[in-house]
């Protein structure tokens, strides 16, 4: 009811990835030639077994996984994070087109549905973001697309037992090594019985270098969840 109400008050008349002219609403913000670019970018790519990260040789894990395996059970995301789907993260971040997010969060919904090593599952958790990146865009994204994850897969969503705790800072220049030192004691559990023994879903909007969502798999996994899992709209190269 909200979205049509939405739609209603909001129409779109231009494709939000390309900006075709035409008729587009929440469950169908991108037009069908944009659509068929994101099938074919992902189409019959190898990704690592264990995170998802897209792969360009003949293994089945990156060469992070076969190092030192992360504390989350596995990772997946709908595409590479490039070409219309790097778009996509960049209209919802930073031009605040949140009424995307529906349909990026079914997809990575369906991504889920259709890989039987996710479930089962209990609880969705979105990674949180910053204070200053809150108080810039007014939303956390990866909460926005947890909301819709949830709703797509029946399962509850729990945006404040995870929070962030310290502030770091950016992560964009920072080495691997660097980001999993930056982000140390960056993230809690305010309440660990909401999530003591639960299978959950972890949701964010990039995997790149992996730091962010093991970091939170670990604090997550150290307050008592049973497993963790971790599903993006986007994700970058494994070697």
């Amino acid at each position: 009811m909200f979205e049509f109400l939405f739609d209603l008050v909001f129409p779109h008349n231009t494709c939000a990835l390309c900006r075709k002219p035409g008729l587009y609403w929440t469950g169908r913000p991108w037009c069908e030639e944009c659509d068929r670019k994101l099938e074919a970018t992902r189409e019959n790519r190898p990704v690592c077994d264990r995170c998802g990260k897209y792969l360009c040789g003949g293994d089945n894990q990156c060469q992070d996984c076969s190092e030192q395996a992360p504390p989350f059970f596995i990772a997946r995301a709908v595409g590479p994070y490039e070409k219309c789907y790097k778009v996509a993260v960049k209209l919802l971040k930073f031009m605040c087109r949140g009424y995307i997010a529906v349909r990026m969060g079914r997809m990575m919904a369906e991504v889920v549905k259709n890989e039987p090593r996710y479930w089962p599952l209990d609880l969705v958790i979105p990674v949180p973001i910053s204070q200053p990146n809150l108080m810039k865009r007014g939303f956390n994204q990866s909460e926005v697309l947890a909301r819709n994850v949830a709703k797509a897969l029946g399962l509850k969503m729990l945006p404040d037992v995870l929070v962030r705790v310290r502030e770091t800072p950016s992560q964009r220049e920072l080495t691997k090594e660097e980001r999993q030192q930056n982000l140390k004691g960056a993230f809690d559990v305010r309440d660990c019985e909401k999530i003591r023994g639960k299978n959950i879903l972890l949701v964010d909007d990039v995997y790149t270098t992996g730091s962010t969502a093991k970091e939170c798999a670990t604090v997550l996994l150290d307050a008592g969840a049973n497993r963790v899992s971790v599903i993006t709209w986007a994700s970058g190269k494994g070697f």
